[in-house]
């Protein structure tokens, strides 16, 4: 049984633990992820890839979400020049259940 893997999605890795959802960088469509393996550990065994393992992961998309608003300021002294932004980055939830 799997315990935890190692996987990359858009180009960032992502530690995935069976029934447990994460959030990853906002993923297009309306069809599950498959993701490339890195590192795969099965009953305390462990696999590395080189660099990738020839199995894949599908991730359930759960829903599309957004992130946490960040506030960005900046300011000029002397300048009377002052400008605040916020940003809300756009994440998608995943969740990789395992079949009994």
């Amino acid at each position: 049984m799997l315990t935890y893997a190692i996987c990359e999605i858009s180009g960032k890795q992502y530690k995935v633990v069976p029934n447990t959802s994460f959030e990853v960088a906002r993923q297009e469509g309306d069809k599950d992820i498959t993701a490339s393996i890195l590192l795969l550990s099965e009953d305390g065994k462990i696999k590395i890839g080189n660099p990738y393992l020839k199995d894949k992961l599908i991730l359930k998309r759960v829903e599309d979400i957004k992130g946490p608003k960040i506030r960005v300021s900046k300011f000029h002294a002397k300048a009377n020049f002052r400008k605040t932004i916020g940003y809300r980055s756009k994440l998608t939830k995943v969740v990789y259940s395992v079949k009994s």
